[in-house]
């Protein structure tokens, strides 16, 4: 988290949140999963048979789950996107580019008021880029089409490396994202959180909640997808503007502090005293005199 193009990255972050001057329409999206056995690991018990869970072992199938929400309105109505796994490896692997990007432009966005300030994190489905200039790993007919498709000429006798060179002279250093253009056009923005900082997502916070009440009440069979979904969304129902509310505010203050913190943190680095140890701390300084 401290490596220096994360802190960048993180700077830039923090000073954009601080601009912010309402919160009520800054819209949390973010993605997480749901297992059939999720329970609770421990409960009470009088040691019968009749009292303890007959979970399955293992994690079981799992849902994948993609929400948004705000101070101003809670959960989105018919903002929840939730299918089951095919595996039961990382979620992110499941969750691609078209299925986020038809989620986020034809159900969340006519939902959102405008305008709006959407935060997630750079997930790679969330992170297609528009206009991608090519590599050196790319073939060569990759790279005349981006220069073609771009304006630039090229002509047959142009090697490998006169196309490469090419492409990084000609290509912007700015990176646009399918998602923030989209989002750009319905009259909303998109702020990315930087890497490894999901603290700055409130919606993470009502992750918590959401889990909790599933693993509450997934006691008794069966435990599967279908019995997951429907606590999924007895659990969404139960998240009020309230709560909503205070774990927004929860995540200004971090974002505050953290700003504060990284100020402080530069001010120290930049004034920082250093002190030089000698054999002449003495108060009258004659020893050394003497011994010279």
């Amino acid at each position: 988290m401290e490596k220096f193009d994360l802190i960048i990255k993180r700077s830039e972050f923090l000073r954009e949140a601080r601009k912010i001057e309402s919160w009520d329409n800054v819209i949390f999206v973010d993605e997480t999963w749901l297992n059939a056995n999720h329970t609770v690991s421990r409960s009470w018990t009088d040691e019968t048979k009749a009292s303890t869970s007959k979970v399955p072992i293992g994690k079981g199938s799992r849902l994948i789950i993609c929400h948004a929400g705000s101070a101003e309105n809670g959960f989105f109505e018919n903002g929840l996107l939730a299918f089951a796994s095919k595996s039961t490896s990382d979620y992110h692997e499941e969750m691609d580019t078209d299925t986020f990007t038809n989620w986020f432009e034809n159900q969340l966005l006519p939902s959102l008021p405008e305008p709006s300030i959407i935060i997630m994190d750079n997930a790679s489905y969330h992170s297609k880029q528009v206009n991608k200039a090519p590599t050196q790993a790319d073939k060569k007919a990759d790279l005349v089409a981006w220069l073609h498709q771009n304006g630039i000429e090229t002509t047959a006798e142009m090697l490998k490396s006169d196309l490469v060179k090419l492409v990084r002279e000609n290509k912007t250093s700015r990176v646009r994202y399918e998602v923030d253009e989209i989002a750009l056009a319905h009259g909303h923005r998109v702020l990315r959180i930087p890497p490894y900082h999901c603290q700055y997502n409130a919606i993470e916070l009502i992750w918590a909640q959401i889990k909790g009440y599933a693993a509450r009440n997934n006691t008794t069979p069966p435990f599967s997808t279908n019995k997951m979904m429907g606590l999924l969304k007895d659990a969404c129902s139960k998240i009020t503007k309230e709560d909503w509310v205070k774990v927004v505010e929860k995540t200004r203050k971090l974002i505050t502090e953290d700003y504060e913190r990284d100020i402080r943190v530069d001010t120290i680095i930049e004034n920082e005293i250093v002190i030089q140890v000698t054999d002449s701390d003495d108060s009258s300084g004659e020893s050394g005199s003497e011994s010279e």
